[in-house]
């Protein structure tokens, strides 16, 4: 299959005139691949062109973004490979498959769109650069002189005008800029349970299980982007860990990088609790003791070498994980980021159901906002905004509930709220007297973490 390749730091300072530092140290060179390592030169000129010709590079386009064009376009190239497709022979037909075989992966339809568009984009790319293939046109075609038929329309937002690709295969598919999606409690307990029953791993062990929980419980403590968890180490991770011994002291965990925004190139700290470090610190037990001559610091680690996993590897690794799980249908709308959207949204319901019991005044949700964003280091209130509301039926809700288990930690919480489901369930005859059992031992084993 092809792939990309990414050069992280190549010395494109004669192509790059920004003047921004950071711009000149963050430039990824991405190149794609074929089958064997055979440098795929249609694919690479397309990029090298969308990257803004041989001339200039990391200006706009910035590189990340073109970064992304190759991951997109190399979903495309690897599509043709497997297929045998040439790419002279790319026709109406192939794009219908394309698109056919994203859905079947479960893509969600703004994602394929995406993808369909850089297909058609890279196929007007090649019928300028080989007209003698007749490959594709945007124009009437009744003789079916050309392969591919689309259209290049034109979009307006605000005072932005520009243009995009379509095509009939993208008809039925749907790109609405959908609302922030947050991991609710048993959507979250739901999610540590995936790795219990997914055909991504067949046989699961101990390690995969620890690694899992490790992570998403890194995730939902610190609402971290998937490429600042990536750079949290085992060290960051002991350190906080030596307050266990003090029970009065809250664990913190310092040092989190921030990859993106106002405060890119700082670091923050953020406080959790025992059980969290607890649940983390036992997997970091595990590694050191299967790969005790390791020489880096990295948490995540490949379960065969004790390699440092990438960055790209675990931003794909969950979706891997809940698609090939049982509860692929009721998670299908989360992602990594959500645990970001969940800690940003319980931060501020947090500080809202404070300053309530304090009493009542006007600027309460701009004080909550304030609290978070010492926390989460957002550039400013009003991306906090469209939380507010969110942090306020959480509140809502968990006031109506029949236990307040708000200040409890989310490792007690979620376990507490499993053997609940799974006593309705069992009442409601959805599970055998055996499977419930089953369920609740291995529930109630969970809590020996924190013994």
């Amino acid at each position: 299959m092809s792939s990309v390749v990414v050069a992280k730091d190549p010395n494109l300072k004669f192509l790059n005139t920004s003047r921004r530092i950071d711009q000149n140290n963050d430039c990824p060179l991405p190149m794609i691949l074929k089958k064997g390592g055979k440098f795929d030169w249609n694919a690479n000129s397309f990029i090298t062109h969308y990257g803004g010709g041989s001339q200039t590079y990391n200006i706009r386009p910035l590189a990340k973004t073109v970064q992304k064009k190759a991951y997109s376009l190399n979903l495309f190239c690897d599509f043709l490979e497997d297929n045998s497709i040439n790419l002279s022979e790319i026709n109406d037909s192939t794009l219908y498959q394309y698109i056919k075989e994203s859905k079947d992966r479960n893509i969600k339809d703004g994602t394929i769109i995406q993808h369909g568009r850089t297909a058609i984009e890279y196929i007007d790319y090649l019928s300028k650069m080989y007209p003698e293939w007749k490959l594709g046109t945007t124009g009437k075609d009744s003789d079916k002189i050309f392969s591919v038929h689309y259209e290049k329309l034109k979009f307006k937002k605000g005072s932005i005008t520009g243009e995009y690709f379509y095509h009939e295969s993208l008809v039925g598919l749907i790109n609405i800029a959908s609302e922030v999606e947050y991991v609710h409690d048993h959507e979250l307990v739901m999610w540590l349970d995936a790795i219990n029953c997914t055909t991504n791993h067949p046989r699961i062990n101990t390690f995969l299980i620890s690694r899992w929980e490790a992570l998403t419980t890194l995730l939902d403590v610190t609402g971290s982007r998937i490429s600042e968890a990536h750079e949290i180490t085992r060290t960051m991770i002991k350190k906080a860990a030596d307050s266990l011994l003090i029970s009065d002291k809250q664990p913190i965990i310092r040092n989190i990088p921030i990859r993106k925004g106002k405060y890119k190139g700082k670091t923050r700290s953020v406080k959790t609790t025992h059980e969290d470090i607890q649940v983390i610190l036992l997997y970091v037990h595990i590694i050191e003791d299967m790969f005790p001559d390791m020489e880096h610091d990295a948490l995540f680690v490949d379960s065969v070498t004790g390699k440092p996993l990438k960055s790209t590897y675990l931003k794909n690794y969950a979706k891997k994980v809940i698609n090939g799980s049982k509860y692929c249908e009721a998670l299908r709308h989360l992602t990594n980021h959500s645990f970001r959207h969940r800690f940003i949204t319980l931060n501020i319901a947090k500080a809202i159901k404070k300053i309530s019991a304090q009493g009542s005044f006007s600027s309460i949700l701009s004080v909550a906002s304030n609290a978070c964003r010492k926390v989460t280091m957002h550039a400013n209130n009003e991306s906090l905004s469209h939380y507010v509301h969110l942090a306020t039926e959480y509140n809502e809700k968990n006031d109506q509930a029949d236990i307040d288990m708000s200040n409890v930690s989310p490792q007690i919480r979620i376990r507490v709220k499993k053997m609940i489901s799974i006593a309705n369930l069992f009442r409601l005859k959805e599970i055998n007297e055996a499977e419930a059992l089953d369920s609740l031992l291995s529930t109630i084993d969970g809590f020996k973490k924190f013994t």
